[in-house]
């Protein structure tokens, strides 16, 4: 019975939180509000998701990095990248986002996971 309960409780669990498979946590960044700045493959006023996957995938300390900018804000970071992949960020400053530590995580995790 235990067992049985275990397994339930994970799997009530499991369903309420986002996944991260590819339309589910689209609709999860559309809900907090991500597409308002941020596209997957075209500028907006914010750099493309794919681009900045490019930028940080593979780096040590990527999902910290961004999931501090997502947390606390970022300033200034994509003026001088933006050129490097080929944008123009017509936003100097990324406010603070309404989003716990586990949910900018999960989409920090999406981000990274898209093809070059």
């Amino acid at each position: 019975m235990k067992k049985y309960l275990t397994a339930v409780l994970l799997g009530i669990g499991i369903i309420s939180l986002p996944s991260l498979a590819g339309e589910d946590m689209k609709e999860f960044i559309k809900k907090k509000g991500c597409f308002a700045c941020h596209d997957i493959s075209r500028q907006k006023s914010g750099p493309p998701f794919k681009a900045v996957a490019k930028e940080y995938k593979g780096k040590p300390d990527a999902v910290k990095t961004l999931v501090t900018s997502i947390t606390s804000g970022s300033m200034g970071k994509w003026q001088g990248l933006s050129k490097k992949y080929g944008f123009k960020v017509n936003m100097m400053y990324m406010p603070r986002q309404h989003v716990t530590k586990e949910e900018a995580e999960k989409i920090v995790k999406y981000i990274l996971s898209l093809e070059k």
